[in-house]
């Protein structure tokens, strides 16, 4: 499906692009707003967590990492704001370290960066999906925007529909992810539901390539070997390619875990856990996988479509992992538009499992 087929669509969408890019961030005076948003340090070992009431950030770091001498790998700020020491700025994080950011009116706001130990056997943040922030008119997984390793694709389908990953209430404060692959709103056939580690990315979203407005993964520094978690799984009626053709066969769920050790743009995958099913669940079932290490051979049932991609390679699978992407997708094949509309994935208390 091209943009040619749908001109309306390509002026609506250049018509949003172009209010998005008129609003002025000091249209209502200078902002006052000075708030870290990111830090991450390298050799981290978990996910920082930033407390803004108190404005502490807390980055868990691997026992291996030499704290005395540390460029900070990002740092996020408020628009506008800006702050010192600045990211390219070596500093000794053995002892907590001051940053003072400053606002466009001058104001400023002192936060202290504190490098710990991490836990050993570490798990990920919100794992169970009881926690869920609100954005406009839906919903988020984590605790708020800055403290999440959460993210979803709901922002793009709430621009012009709505979002299709959703907390479920299962009663007694346990709440599930339900995601549900839907009729897209604009330019495509259908968008398939996921839920991912990593964060979607700034600006207007590409409807055409969904892989390219997420950054997937988030610091990670252990070594799992296996990966669990409660689903239930029912596709869709009908199951089409991307111009709405009907296919042989069904939809199919995706839940995996790649274990990654990055350096630079350079990614090298340590461990694959990976789980492709297209088996009606309809009740909640406890599913284990296995994480390999190593280089996948065709032996292995998921080579066909758990192998690296074009921007990956296969790294020593004796080394510790720097990051960790975890990605649950109602439709396999969404990413090529092909799935069926209605197919629903249901995940819960995920959990890595250590020997």
């Amino acid at each position: 499906m091209t943009f040619k087929k749908h001109p309306f669509l390509v002026v609506l969408l250049v018509s949003l692009i172009g209010f998005n890019s008129c609003i002025s961030d000091d249209e209502f005076g200078l902002s006052s707003f000075k708030e870290i948003k990111a830090f991450d340090l390298p050799g981290q070992a978990g996910v920082t967590t930033i407390n803004s009431d108190e404005r502490t950030v807390i980055i868990p770091m691997s026992e291996e990492a030499n704290l005395s001498s540390i460029t900070p790998s990002r740092i996020e700020i408020s628009n506008l704001a800006s702050i010192s020491p600045t990211v390219n700025d070596v500093q000794d994080f053995s002892e907590p370290v001051i940053y003072t950011v400053t606002a466009e009116d001058n104001s400023t706001a002192q936060w202290t960066i504190n490098a710990v130990a991490a836990l050993p056997n570490p798990q990920l943040p919100n794992s169970s999906f009881d926690l869920w922030y609100n954005v406009s008119d839906y919903q988020q997984p984590g605790q708020d925007a800055d403290n999440t390793v959460w993210g979803t694709a709901n922002r793009a389908l709430a621009i012009a529909g709505d979002a299709n990953t959703n907390p479920e209430d299962l009663g007694g404060g346990d709440f599930a992810a339900r995601l549900t692959s839907v009729e897209a709103p604009l330019l495509v056939r259908m968008a398939a539901a996921t839920l991912f580690t990593g964060s979607f990315t700034e600006g207007f979203p590409n409807p055409v390539d969904p892989r390219s407005n997420i950054n997937f993964g988030t610091p990670f520094n252990g070594r799992p070997s296996a990966f669990s978690l409660d689903y239930l799984y029912t596709p869709g009626p009908s199951y089409e390619d991307e111009d709405g053709n009907p296919l042989p066969g069904g939809d199919q769920c995706d839940i995996y875990v790649l274990l990654e050790k990055r350096e630079g743009d350079a990614v090298e995958r340590i461990g694959t856990g990976w789980f492709r099913s297209g088996t009606t669940v309809n009740n909640f079932s406890n599913l284990e996988v296995e994480i390999k290490y190593g280089e996948l051979t065709p032996s292995d049932p998921e080579f066909e479509y758990a192998n690296i991609r074009d921007d990956e390679s296969w790294g020593n699978p004796q080394d510790t992992p720097t990051h960790i992407t975890v990605v649950f997708s109602s439709s396999a094949l969404g990413d090529f538009f092909t799935g069926a509309i209605g197919s629903e994935l249901w995940v819960n208390n995920f959990e890595l499992i250590y020997e």
